[in-house]
């Protein structure tokens, strides 16, 4: 398994120990940044590589050479790669070894970094370095249909090696409403010091500009509802022009900037709604998150968030749409948490849910195994 930086293990543990217990040996290839013992451990062995998350850095031409040597030492059956730098890499190492002895490539674009909003000339570029990597890619695994189409349109890999799946799931028991997560909500509204009547809604994202958080602050200040309160749940670069864009709108007091928050449940089921008007996602898992924990979501028309929230998750606006937004923030109010909604929502996740998606990655190694 192979990712640009260690953090990203956190959300496929399940995967390295469901097929270890199954008698895989399962390594990983990373990012030389500090891992948690319990992500080493999730591994028969770690292997670091020094590349960077910019695809034109010239430290990732040595990260190639580096990434060459561990594939080939480690006579590997499959690599699966996730992020896009890290799949670039890897890839165009295996594009250097002889076709007779590459192990199968799959790669999982968590989002391609081309896109409908994006920039023509980085489309352009980026269209164009995930073609010429699709040449050594067995498999490649979307997660949106906007990427679907993308990928099929653009024949970044013939139609048979193309396979669309609802990213790498959730666990739905850890994300399952229970007595004990609707009283820790409670005291996080305390914990809070909101007012009885206010009306929390939610951001769990990372402080950057693709969230669009600046939006969601706006709304709120275009918003006449005092009651409205928006807590950000994510660090980021963007924190401090955040908090000073909510003073300069006179918002400062019902905007709350959590930084990271370890176990954001308690948060969200104590929120009217979660709140993310993103311009760029892969598949959204803060979402999916919300959804498992019967809260609507208001979310940007955008990948990765209208193939969660459509038909009946939530409501979508455009990502800087301000006052759609705003109007939003009015409508969800009328339909937070009710019976209907949290069973809505719930019947609509078994696809999503991690046993789900780890019983179709089976099926995936095997459709490029040789001899399965």
């Amino acid at each position: 398994m192979v990712t640009t930086v260690p953090e990203t293990f956190h959300f496929l543990l399940a995967y390295a120990h469901h097929f270890r217990a199954e008698g895989w040996r399962v390594e990983a290839m990373t990012g030389q940044r500090p891992m948690p013992d319990q992500t080493r451990e999730a591994f028969d062995a770690v292997h670091e590589v020094a590349w960077s998350r910019r695809l034109a850095d010239p430290h990732n031409v040595r990260a190639v050479a580096q990434a060459r040597r561990v594939i080939r030492d480690g006579h590997y059956d499959i690599v699966h790669t996730h992020t896009p730098i890290a799949s670039f890499v890897t890839r165009t190492a295996l594009a250097t070894l002889p076709a007779a002895t590459r192990p199968r490539l799959v790669y999982t674009a968590h989002g391609f970094h081309f896109h409908s909003g994006g920039k023509p000339l980085s489309n352009a570029w980026y269209a164009a370095a995930e073609a010429l990597a699709g040449r050594v890619t067995d498999r490649l695994v979307v997660i949106n249909e906007e990427d679907r189409r993308a990928a099929a349109r653009l024949r970044v890999v013939a139609a048979d090696r193309l396979v669309l799946m609802p990213g790498i799931g959730i666990d739905l028991d850890h994300y399952r409403r229970t007595p004990e997560l609707l009283a820790q909500s409670v005291q996080c509204r305390a914990a809070l010091k909101l007012p009885d009547a206010a009306v929390l809604l939610t951001a769990v994202a990372e402080l950057t500009p693709r969230k669009n958080l600046a939006t969601a602050i706006a709304a709120l200040a275009h918003n006449p509802d005092r009651r409205l309160h928006l807590c950000l749940a994510g660090a980021g670069p963007l924190a401090g022009e955040l908090a000073e864009q909510a003073r300069r709108l006179g918002v400062d007091d019902r905007v709350h900037l959590l930084g990271s928050v370890p176990d954001v449940r308690p948060l969200v089921l104590s929120s009217a709604a979660l709140v993310l008007p993103s311009r760029q996602e892969g598949l959204s898992r803060a979402v999916m998150e919300a959804m498992a924990l019967g809260v609507p979501v208001i979310g940007g028309r955008t990948r990765g968030i209208a193939d969660l929230v459509e038909p009946n998750a939530g409501l979508l606006v455009d990502p800087d749409d301000v006052v759609g937004l705003s109007l939003a923030y009015d409508a969800v109010q009328m339909h937070a948490h009710g019976d209907l909604l949290v069973s809505r929502l719930s019947s609509r996740l078994s696809a999503l849910s991690l046993d789900h998606l780890i019983r179709l990655h089976v099926q995936l190694y095997a459709s490029v195994l040789p001899n399965a």
